[in-house]
């Protein structure tokens, strides 16, 4: 067997916990939830999961190691990818309405929706750390065929994003219409999330920049 059970029960346990913590995909997930409905959710969360799998790809081929390698590229790439995070944030926080939107014409596309997903997750530094740092700690050399085993432990975190975060999706499309009568609960909620994001990509920053 490549990856013995014991790995993988390990492995799954450490990235639910990391999944768990919330970060700018989950946020604009749970955000467009709110803004448009489940709906729209749960194609934000197909957005960021795609991201994954390029990013496992590109861990794969190498792609990732090269640019970690690379100080100026990885600056570049930090920097390029935390703007566009900041950017996501204060647009969700600038946000009219969370509810109700299709009212004034701020209704998101479905390739909007999804693009923000997918381009959240592709650009954001801490997954180009996760691949490096994280994921190999469970990959056995003396096992053999690391590619192989790196797209199991691929798969199997694309399966536990989508068991953790389809839930929080529906779950956030249930207050949406909770508080579908009181849409100035959902302009605080949007604020809160946007805050978040914010925060998160100013933090990435700071870390790269100081």
């Amino acid at each position: 067997m490549v990856i013995e059970l014991s790995t993988l029960g390990l492995f799954a346990l450490s990235a639910a916990v990391l999944t768990l913590i919330p970060g700018a995909d989950m946020l604009c997930a749970l955000s467009n939830a709110v803004s448009q409905g489940t709906k729209a959710g749960l194609i934000t969360v197909l957005g960021a999961v795609t991201g994954v799998i390029c990013h496992i790809c590109f861990a794969i081929v190498g792609v990732t190691a090269l640019i970690a390698s690379s100080p100026l590229l990885y600056q570049l790439f930090v920097i390029g990818g935390a703007l566009y995070i900041m950017w996501v944030g204060l647009g969700i926080f600038t946000q009219a309405n969370a509810i109700g939107l299709e009212s004034h014409g701020e209704r998101k596309s479905r390739k909007r929706l999804y693009s923000q997903g997918f381009l959240t997750n592709l650009l954001n530094p801490k997954a180009i750390i996760f691949m490096l740092a994280f994921i190999p700690q469970f990959i056995r050399v003396e096992a053999g065929r690391p590619g192989m085993q790196m797209l199991i432990l691929g798969i199997e975190l694309i399966v536990i994003m989508f068991l953790i975060e389809i839930p929080l999706v529906f779950l956030a499309g249930k207050i949406a219409l909770r508080i579908k009568r009181r849409p100035v609960i959902g302009i605080y909620i949007n604020k809160c999330f946007g805050s978040v994001i914010l925060l998160l990509a100013c933090a990435i920053l700071a870390a790269r920049l100081c």
